[in-house]
């Protein structure tokens, strides 16, 4: 069997018949792992915003949330990969290897962020002080860029899109994690299942990847655009706590939610063809 046999249409039609099939049982986890999260810290987040001594408060309660959510999408990937599996069981597979999870996703986030160090180090060689990007005041970081000198301007610009181009290809190869994770308990190991499980993957990957994030954001803007642009006329505004502004995180993290179970089950999908891909491969040779 090739090593670019998966077909990625396939794995769509087997993601979403798993979740029509399966609509009863998934339906409860999303709603209390990856709906109330989101809806949640949607509605809390601008609250920072007009109260800065909650910062801190909504920047953990945005953590705890995000771990709630982590718990759903594995939950979720543990019925995908294995239809044998009851929600119960999914959940204790799911709870069993959250932490790992939690691990392995501040692993590759740090492998990331030290792909950024040598941009800090041109930053620096330019004359730069960096502390001015975490001011976010955009006046001064375009003060301060439009001073660059223009070679380490094209240097900089250079390894940024190379950094871009690392880090999507980087999350290609390491997207079958979790459920390497939580359906073979491979602990650290599920990062180096899942560089085996994409290789010659990676494209294909990328392009969903893609697809996904312009969709789904889109989406989400869509949600925010026509719930807080409508209530907030007939309800008097989208001050944070606000009824339009709930309703607006209610409708913004319905649609969220939508695109992370079908985002679940395709990795799960994902993982199972390649699995499936790689043992024949092994079996022929």
């Amino acid at each position: 069997m090739s090593l670019n046999s998966v077909n990625m249409g396939t794995v769509w039609d087997r993601a979403t018949e798993f979740l029509g099939d399966n609509i009863a049982a998934v339906t409860p986890i999303a709603l209390a792992a990856i709906f109330l999260p989101a809806s949640i810290n949607d509605a809390i987040a601008p609250l920072a915003t007009s109260n800065p001594g909650m910062q801190t408060g909504i920047n953990v309660a945005g953590l705890l949330l995000a771990v709630v959510s982590v718990f759903g999408q594995l939950a979720i990937i543990a019925m995908a990969v294995d239809h044998g599996r009851t929600a119960a069981e999914a959940a204790r597979s799911a709870l069993a290897q959250l932490l790992m999870a939690i691990i392995i996703t501040i692993l590759v986030v740090a492998l990331v962020m030290i792909g950024l160090l040598p941009l800090v180090g041109l930053l620096v060689a330019a004359g730069i002080d960096v502390k001015v990007f975490a001011s976010n005041d955009q006046a001064a970081i375009a003060q301060t860029l439009s001073a660059m000198p223009t070679g380490f301007g094209w240097a900089i610009a250079a390894y940024s899109l190379l950094w871009v181009i690392g880090s999507i290809w980087a999350s290609a190869r390491f997207s079958l994690g979790f459920p390497a994770l939580v359906d073979e308990r491979r602990g650290f190991g599920a990062l180096a299942r899942s560089w085996q499980l994409t290789r010659g993957l990676a494209l294909k990957i990328v392009g969903v990847l893609l697809l996904y994030v312009i969709v789904s954001g889109v989406a989400a803007l869509a949600a925010k655009a026509a719930f807080g642009g409508v209530l907030g006329l007939v309800a008097g505004g989208t001050a944070p706590g606000s009824f339009a502004a709930v309703v607006t995180s209610i409708a913004v993290g319905a649609v969220g939610t939508a695109f992370a179970v079908l985002q679940a089950a395709f990795i799960a999908k994902l993982f199972v063809a390649a699995r499936d891909r790689a043992q024949e491969v092994t079996g022929s040779q």
